[in-house]
């Protein structure tokens, strides 16, 4: 499993990364995103936390097969854009075939990243919504082993993935009071 992070030294809101809370925090993201990809059998995989419901702090984890290795340095702010925004806004999952997904009247192609974006094919993707109904991002998949497309059971299991993540958040919110993560609903 190849895991891609943002930056050691990239730190949204100017908090240092080595807070023990976010320190913490990233790991729960970091493991979700390569947890997600092996769970379901996709060859791509992203964990996003949306702070306080600003997208340009957002912190993320993708986890990528040997397929994709050219874009394990890929990096772009987040925007909450198109389809992304969509499910953080819902706080619902969505499960599209690729012509589902390009057919979709929240999708945007990527918009100014299109040309360096790496390339989906079908999507799934659901909310981490934590324990008071509020959405801290969401987590992803693209790409199904074996050309397959997403199915029921595996929108069922990465939902019981994103239930236990956002018991992480909840807990670690609990345990560092002073570091309130907000969520994306909050914007």
């Amino acid at each position: 499993m190849t895991v891609s992070q943002v930056p050691q030294d990239w730190s949204p809101g100017g908090e240092p990364v080595t807070d023990p809370f976010y320190a913490q925090v990233d790991h729960v993201l970091q493991v979700t995103a390569g947890v997600a990809r092996e769970l379901i059998g996709a060859h791509q995989s992203a964990a996003a936390l949306i702070l306080s419901g600003d997208w340009s702090g957002a912190r993320k984890y993708f986890s990528l097969s040997d397929k994709y290795a050219q874009w394990r340095e890929y990096r772009a702010a987040a925007s909450g854009y198109g389809t992304h925004g969509l499910i953080v806004q819902k706080n619902e999952s969505l499960r599209l075939t690729q012509a589902e997904l390009e057919a979709h009247p929240s999708w945007k192609n990527f918009a100014n990243e299109a040309s360096s974006h790496p390339p989906m094919r079908g999507w799934l993707a659901v909310p981490l919504i934590g324990h008071d109904q509020r959405n801290y991002g969401l987590l992803q998949l693209s790409d199904k082993y074996d050309d397959d497309e997403f199915s029921a059971d595996d929108e069922t299991r990465l939902t019981l993935l994103a239930d236990l993540t956002a018991a992480a958040l909840d807990a670690l919110c609990r345990l560092y009071p002073d570091h309130g993560l907000g969520h994306a609903a909050e914007a």
